[in-house]
């Protein structure tokens, strides 16, 4: 098998160092009990995929605007019937059939990425073409916080046969737990999600992202670790630090990231929050800049208020996956591969060496620490809350929490700068909004919020005014 995967990446480094190739994809074969594909991309090529399960049935959806938090329950059902994965490349593809057509987007292996070119020209079949290009590594460059040593006291880790003593216990107990999901909520922000035009489109993504992720810890048992996307915030209009050129720090960002974790911006239950951000992070020390940091999060934090980590991600080309994998390791307890037991050159995921298979895999020294540290958690951290309704005491809609004259003045803002706003009666859920010139009054009709009142102890809902 070892020699199988070690050809399989030969194979596909070697198409990596290609130019962009243009291909029409076709399933071979699908297993209708499992829903498992074979789908040949080309010659080179062929993926075994097996069904994924990254999403929450019902993921809360979040639009973040600076006076404005839009709360939606999204239906994942459709995304996750297509969402697939390939663990001897290490894949994670959304594959679509449409009228006899496939259309697949996402990961092939490391470098290698695939996406449909639907204007592009058709094979005789009829079959759509689609491009696989490459996309350059993240330079990896982590940080993490100072570590936090939850559950343990200092005088304890002194005395090395009572930590020992303590740390077989905790592995036992992890060992007792069959399966952990981690309940992650990503924030996409601003430079990062104004490349999805679509909410759906971000959610797949993050679908696809979210299922890479994954294959790293496939080895990790008792407890198997999984991740599950419970939400996601769409960070439209608001900064976690400073952009300066295109450039943000990396302790400054996440800062604000607990920040407004703290401030209740974030809803429903997870374990980790992390921001995917498109710019580039840097830190200082001693007064230098250092650039190429790739992500940073808090070491031992899964489950409590500081379970937070950041990191780097070029949109649409998910280049930052293996950021994503290491920076959650590190929330779960895992700290760099720097032992005799686990050293720094054999290039496992905790480390920045290249170890060529071991990239994708923990090292024995990480899954020991995940052990340790999931042996101090509570049965309410390691059981599944996503289940919940997260919209139950959120009744609340848009309008009733905005004041008509205020709505009116964010949406006339360029053009009604230091004019007097008034608001007008117009038909059923729209809304007046006028703003007065020297000597006029200029007046645009909008569309009510959700929740705002249309008449006398009737209010708007999805365009219909009404007793609601």
């Amino acid at each position: 098998m070892l020699m199988f995967i070690a050809l399989t990446r030969l194979i596909v480094s070697g198409y990596a160092a290609m130019a962009e190739q243009h291909v029409y994809p076709r399933i071979l074969y699908e297993r209708s009990t499992s829903g498992n594909l074979v789908l040949k991309l080309n010659e080179k090529i062929t993926l075994n995929l097996e069904k994924s399960t990254v999403l929450a049935d019902n993921l809360l959806f979040v639009t973040t605007n600076k006076d404005l938090d839009e709360v939606e329950m999204i239906d994942t059902s459709h995304i996750q019937r297509t969402l697939f994965h390939d663990t001897h490349y290490q894949s994670s593809v959304i594959v679509r059939q449409r009228d006899d057509n496939v259309e697949v987007e996402g990961i092939i292996n490391d470098n290698l990425r695939i996406k449909p070119l639907p204007e592009g020209q058709r094979s005789t079949n009829g079959q759509m073409l689609h491009t696989i290009f490459q996309v350059p590594t993240i330079k990896e460059n982590f940080t993490e916080t100072k570590k936090h040593f939850l559950g343990l006291e200092r005088s304890k880790r002194n005395d090395i046969k009572g930590y020992r003593e303590d740390l077989s216990f905790l592995q036992a107990r992890a060992s007792r737990v069959d399966k952990f999901p981690v309940e992650l909520h990503i924030v996409s922000d601003k430079e990062h999600q104004r490349s999805y035009r679509k909410n759906e489109e971000l959610i797949s993504y993050l679908a696809v992202m979210m299922n890479a992720v994954c294959l790293r810890y496939l080895d990790m048992m008792n407890p198997k670790i999984t991740f599950l996307l419970v939400g996601v915030t769409r960070a439209k209009d608001h900064d976690f630090g400073r952009n300066n050129g295109g450039e943000i720090d990396a302790a400054e960002m996440l800062r604000g990231l607990g920040q407004y974790r703290n401030q209740g911006r974030i809803p429903g239950n997870f374990d980790v929050v992390y921001l995917l951000t498109a710019l580039d992070m840097i830190r200082f020390s001693k007064g230098k800049k250092i650039k190429g940091i790739a992500g940073r999060a808090k070491m031992s934090t899964a489950c409590t208020e500081r379970g937070l980590g950041e990191g780097e991600d070029t949109p649409h080309a998910y280049s930052g996956v293996n950021t994503f994998a290491h920076e959650l390791a590190h929330t779960l307890g895992s700290d760099h591969d720097e032992t005799p037991q686990c050293p720094w050159e054999d290039g496992y995921l905790m480390s920045y060496v290249d170890g060529g298979l071991r990239k994708y895999k923990l090292s024995q020294c990480s899954q020991n620490s995940i052990r340790q540290y999931v042996g101090r958690l509570s049965d309410k951290c390691i059981s599944v809350l996503s289940r919940q309704n997260y919209m139950k005491g959120r009744n609340k809609y848009p309008g009733q929490t905005i004041r008509k004259n205020y709505y009116c003045r964010r949406l006339m803002q360029k053009r009604a700068k230091g004019q007097k706003i008034i608001v007008q009666k117009a038909a059923d859920c729209d809304i007046k909004c006028c703003r007065m010139g020297d000597g006029y009054m200029s007046c645009a009709t909008y569309k009510m919020l959700d929740g705002m009142e249309c008449a006398q102890g009737k209010t708007c809902r999805r365009g219909v005014c009404g007793y609601h």
